[in-house]
């Protein structure tokens, strides 16, 4: 009797403690969207969206300040968020955060370095000399030219701003369902594949990517763009995007239910994308799985103990280097020596 007594006095002291630590993330996560709704406030209050710099006798007009710094602080807005909310459901012992900061395997060491790399726009100049230069191309340049030719231009700027984002969010999700699979194919897998090589999931996962995987820019930015996007509606678009894709790669096992199955694509089935054992084709290539549904691709879900990564070596760590250039390497040699991977 004494024994059940200790034993039901621990778990309610326990039980408490989780509740008050679950407080606390959402209150950090409250005042921190409240900093930066107040932050972005102020941006748009008191910077103007159109500058005009003045440099050694020549002045250039720069338009769309505030969709550019909506561009740019993207990420590191929204990561925290993510982390926020595996946090709030998976707990501070199990969440991506407290793996990042204390105790980051060699994989999620990869993805940290990408992170910061790639917030420090280092990646983005890297990227653009691997890429030589085509991701300079406007797809709004682009669009401008098929109406001087033809007259026709789509426009969906009729439509409220919420169809706009859902609509524009499905034809982003069709492309980049195509986009997917080009980057699974014989030639593109060596760029995309360092984002395969995670042997660990984290919300840092999510920004695993090859500086020279070029695919989605011409295979989604160029057409939503073309298709009349407007900067506004693209970065909302990114942001629910990047959101998803920060969660599908957490620490979260879930199949989301129904949303997993029709509307968007959760942790477990991607997971499930990303399995190391190929005896089996790969499916899950959609972020909206009606395009695997539709394309025959839906494989189900995954086990949430399921193996990830690849059968080539990675270094892994810190030092990416080495694996980049040699993913590169494999990439341009690939279209004249087949490989097995």
């Amino acid at each position: 009797m004494a024994l059940a007594d200790t034993s039901m006095t621990l778990e309610g002291d326990t039980r408490p403690r989780a509740a008050v630590g679950r407080a606390a993330i959402v209150l950090g996560l409250v005042v921190y969207a409240a900093l930066l709704g107040a932050a972005w406030w102020a941006v748009a209050s008191l910077l103007p969206d159109q500058i005009t710099l003045q440099a050694f006798g020549e002045s250039k007009t720069v338009s769309g300040v505030h969709d550019r710094l909506a561009g740019v602080g993207m990420v590191a807005a929204i990561l925290p968020t993510a982390l926020w909310i595996e946090c709030l459901v998976v707990g501070w012992e199990k969440s991506s955060a407290r793996a990042l900061i204390f105790a980051p395997t060699m994989s999620m060491r990869t993805d940290l370095a990408v992170l910061v790399l790639g917030q420090a726009f280092v990646l983005e100049v890297v990227g653009k000399a691997m890429m030589l230069g085509l991701s300079m191309i406007s797809g709004m340049a682009i669009r401008d030219w098929i109406q001087a030719q033809t007259g026709f231009a789509a426009d969906l700027t009729s439509l409220p701003f919420a169809a706009q984002l859902v609509v524009y969010f499905y034809i982003y999700t069709f492309f980049d369902y195509w986009t997917h699979r080009l980057d699974h194919s014989r030639f593109f897998w060596p760029l995309h594949r360092f984002h395969h090589s995670a042997k660990d999931f984290c919300v840092a996962t999510s920004a695993r990517q090859h500086p020279a995987a070029f695919s989605a820019f011409f295979v989604i930015n160029l057409p939503l763009a073309i298709l009349g996007a407007t900067p506004s509606v693209m970065i909302f678009v990114s942001v629910l995007v990047t959101t998803v894709g920060f969660l599908i790669h957490s620490q979260l096992t879930s199949d989301w239910g129904w949303v997993g199955r029709w509307v968007l694509q959760s942790p477990l089935h991607h997971r499930l994308h990303h399995k190391l054992d190929m005896t089996e084709p790969t499916g899950h290539f959609a972020m909206a799985p009606i395009w695997d549904r539709l394309f025959g691709t839906w494989r189900g879900t995954a086990d949430p103990t399921l193996a990830i990564g690849v059968a080539q070596p990675y270094r892994h760590g810190f030092w990416i280097v080495p694996d980049l250039l040699r993913d590169y390497w494999h990439f341009w040699s690939g279209f004249v020596v087949k490989r097995a991977d």
